[in-house]
């Protein structure tokens, strides 16, 4: 019905903005909850709660709110952006990907190398270094980017941005140990670049990433 008839969506601001990567809470489907990301100093993370379902959810009506992290380990959602804004340079500037699992969300802020993870209903909240416990041969040492949880739960995938071999990823949940999936030859021909689109097939059984 929509194929052909694209249509700005609700989830950015009018003048549009540095927005990275998107996740959704769907644990209520007549109103579902979208989490923005955005790749800037001040870019404070946008929830979206939708009155509406489909289509109609991110195209109809809903409530803005931005993300507040406090000092104590807690968060709140606010309608004040100049806050949630200020909160985002000290605590998670520039972020980039963002995924949801079981009432947890979890993302990236690329420039001081850390992985944020919100407890949406405890409204807590804790923060790790990307690949600070390394397992094996590579490293995990430039910017990360996006963020995937992985279909079996107990894993979650990083690409990197940069570095003279930049690479994918892989968190295992139980020791929090981070290990390579694959990285570039250092000094290679993918030094400075980042890798980009990962993804599993419908079956699980294929895993895509790429270099750009």
């Amino acid at each position: 019905e929509h194929f052909d008839k694209p249509q700005v969506t609700l989830l950015g601001a009018r003048e549009g903005g540095r927005y990275e990567s998107v996740a959704v809470d769907n644990r209520k489907p007549d109103k579902p909850v979208f989490f923005v990301t955005e790749d800037h100093e001040y870019g404070a993370m946008r929830r979206f709660v939708a009155n509406g379902q489909e289509w109609d959810a991110l195209h109809q009506d809903g409530d803005t709110t931005f993300l507040h992290i406090k000092d104590d380990n807690t968060f709140e959602w606010t309608t004040n952006q100049v806050d949630a804004m200020m909160s985002a340079k000290k605590y998670y500037t520039k972020s980039e990907g963002v995924s949801f699992y079981e009432g947890k969300l979890y993302f990236m802020a690329k420039a001081e190398r850390k992985m944020l993870i919100l407890d949406l209903d405890q409204m807590t909240y804790e923060t790790e270094i990307s690949g600070k416990k390394f397992y094996g041969g590579g490293e995990f040492t430039s910017q990360p980017d996006q963020i995937m949880v992985g279909p079996s739960r107990k894993f979650l995938f990083f690409t990197e941005d940069g570095g003279d071999s930049p690479g994918v990823y892989v968190r295992f949940s139980g020791d929090e140990m981070y290990s390579t999936m694959f990285q570039g030859i250092p000094g290679g021909r993918y030094s400075d670049d980042e890798t980009v689109g990962i993804a599993l097939s419908p079956d699980n059984l294929r895993f895509y990433a790429g270099f750009q």
